[in-house]
């Protein structure tokens, strides 16, 4: 067994435990495990099934340009924007406006060899919320959720669901670099996602036992790399399916996590380095959370 392996296997049994005995203060110490919290941990390449669909949601992004910031986003609320979704209209910002500029800009540049599209194109798929919280929920759940005992879910937020709660907060905004260096174009993509560990218990006694009964076997099954692919996929399922239950309405997390997704891209090489970062947002854990 690797020494990954076997802390992955300790960290397991630590969290069961004190999930179960209840014993906040050490599942926190756990969680805080250098082999959890201070290494990155790799992701797969970005993939995007509907570039379209990421070029929808992304005009929703609140966004940091090059340290400018975009604040103003699209009402996912009215009947005008759920007809554009619905018939696949395109729906745009300032944002990607100035996006799309840049790319050109970038282009012209004397000594630069790219095309402004694929630039933009190739942006775009490191700006699907949808994907990247994804990506990071499968990572997640497999270091902290024990053997089943905790459960793993987003923070609820504008983006889920059908977008008519406007009544929920809009996610931590997207910060994008972008630059030139040595005659390629560079990009720095870092998108926060905002999470938190459930008890269980605490889920189940809200009404929600239907949704998580096949919960702990899948935790135990994605250990098994002849299923993993398969219990990656129903884990996620339970995930979002809880997320839209009216039995999680106002439940708040045992433990909040921060996850930040963090993609270096050479343009002109195609190289990219794509990681996550896990945190543990001491405001939120103290009990002390701003309104």
């Amino acid at each position: 067994m690797s020494l990954i392996n076997e802390k992955h296997t300790e960290l397991t049994q630590k969290l069961s435990q004190y999930t179960r005995g209840s014993d906040r203060r050490q599942v926190l110490r756990t969680l805080k495990d250098p082999q959890l919290l201070q290494r990155m941990h790799e992701l797969k390449s970005v993939w995007v099934e509907d570039i379209a669909a990421a070029e929808r949601e992304a005009a929703g992004e609140r966004a940091s340009l090059n340290g400018v910031e975009f604040l103003q986003v699209q009402d996912n609320a009215d009947d005008e924007t759920r007809y554009e979704k619905q018939t696949n209209k395109t729906v745009d910002s300032y944002f990607l406006q100035t996006l799309r500029e840049i790319c050109g800009h970038m282009s012209d540049m004397d000594g630069v060899r790219a095309d402004p599209m694929a630039l933009y194109g190739g942006l775009l798929l490191r700006l699907s919320r949808s994907v990247s919280e994804r990506d990071a929920l499968e990572i997640v759940t497999q270091w902290t959720c024990g053997k089943g005992e905790l459960v793993l879910l987003p923070l609820k937020k504008r983006h889920h669901g059908s977008g008519t709660d406007k009544g929920s907060k809009l996610p931590v905004l997207i910060d994008v670099e972008l630059f030139v260096e040595s005659g390629n174009v560079h990009s720095k993509v870092t998108m926060r996602h905002e999470l938190g560990l459930f008890k269980r218990s605490d889920l189940e006694s809200n009404g929600l036992n239907a949704e998580l009964s096949p919960w702990s076997a899948s935790i135990l099954a994605q250990q098994n790399e002849s299923m993993k692919a398969l219990a990656v996929k129903q884990l996620a399922q339970i995930q979002y399916e809880i997320l839209e239950s009216p039995s999680f309405a106002n439940l708040k997390p045992w433990v909040y996590v921060d996850g930040d997704v963090v993609e270096r891209i050479n343009f002109g090489t195609g190289s990219s380095v794509r990681m996550l970062h896990l945190s543990l947002p001491e405001d939120k854990n103290s009990g002390y959370v701003k309104k």
